[in-house]
């Protein structure tokens, strides 16, 4: 199989979607646009592929031969693992919002002797036929698209009669970052501030259960998970992605996000840090009877 046999062509129309035109993009999606080398090389250590994220997959039911699309592909780790899984009788695609991303998850790929076809596009719309793909994985992804409700629309439609559609993604909502009490209401500051600009639905996690019935999507069923890092497994992303988003949100001051790192890095090596961000893991089956 090859990638273009899953592309849309030029003539080909997708019902129910229409895809934005608007030449301004709100911060949500901007920040996966603009990616500055820095960050980059943090997203590398952030989205690595770790077997703690098993559990996670496991609904999927991987086996050779299967043909996978992983929406929000980024630096293609987990999509790598997942071509691994699928052997050279099947077929992964990944598709993302952000070029660079695209370019080094391909070369990657590439030095590790996998056949990925990564593509990159906005969406939703997704740009696949229907009926294509055998599983359809979404990962911390819906958070930050402009419209959940169609991608995971756009993810049913894509999906073959009898194939599973996968969804994990965070409840920022619920997310526990314990420090010591003098460090606590800066650090509510500070979320605060990034959580008002770097997500379109922060809490996507509780709501994923709807949209998948809301698709059409049968047999939808919900796991939770919520491990505890104690030990700074978080930092990489409370550095790269939450102190930026505080400070880009022009409503705190620079001085009290350099601080609230400070905060976060005595209370670790004080024992007294906490955090704890649920991950909702959605899976649905696409419904033979259902019409385009």
């Amino acid at each position: 199989m090859s990638l273009d046999s899953f592309k849309l062509g030029t003539t080909d129309r997708i019902s129910g979607v229409e895809k934005a035109q608007s030449m301004a993009n709100p911060y949500y999606k901007q920040h996966w646009i603009e990616i500055d080398a820095k960050r980059h090389q943090a997203y590398d250590q952030i989205l690595a592929y770790h077997p703690a994220l098993e559990p996670l997959l496991r609904p999927l039911n991987l086996e050779p031969g299967l043909t996978i699309l992983d929406v929000g592909s980024g630096p293609g780790h987990t999509t790598m693992e997942l071509a691994r899984r699928v052997g050279s009788s099947g077929m992964v695609v990944g598709v993302d919002l952000n070029a660079d991303f695209v370019v080094a998850a391909s070369r990657r790929a590439r030095a590790n002797k996998l056949d990925i076809g990564f593509v990159q596009s906005e969406f939703p719309p997704l740009p696949f036929r229907a009926r294509s793909f055998d599983r359809v994985l979404c990962k911390n992804v819906l958070e930050y698209v402009d419209s959940a409700a169609d991608t995971v629309m756009e993810m049913t439609r894509i999906t073959v009669d009898g194939g599973t559609v996968l969804a994990i993604d965070s409840d920022w909502d619920m997310l526990a970052l314990s420090l010591p009490e003098r460090a606590r209401q800066r650090s509510e500051r500070v979320l605060a501030a990034a959580k008002s600009i770097a997500v379109k639905q922060p809490k996507i996690g509780r709501m994923l259960y709807s949209l998948f019935r809301a698709a059409g999507l049968k047999d939808v069923r919900v796991e939770v998970f919520s491990g505890a890092d104690t030990v700074g497994r978080a930092g990489p992303m409370l550095k790269a992605s939450f102190a930026r988003y505080a400070r880009d949100s022009g409503q705190i001051a620079d001085a009290e996000v350099i601080q609230w790192l400070r905060d976060i890095e005595s209370a670790i090596a004080d024992g007294q840090y906490l955090m704890v961000l649920p991950q909702f893991v959605v899976r649905g089956t696409r419904d033979s009877r259902r019409n385009e």
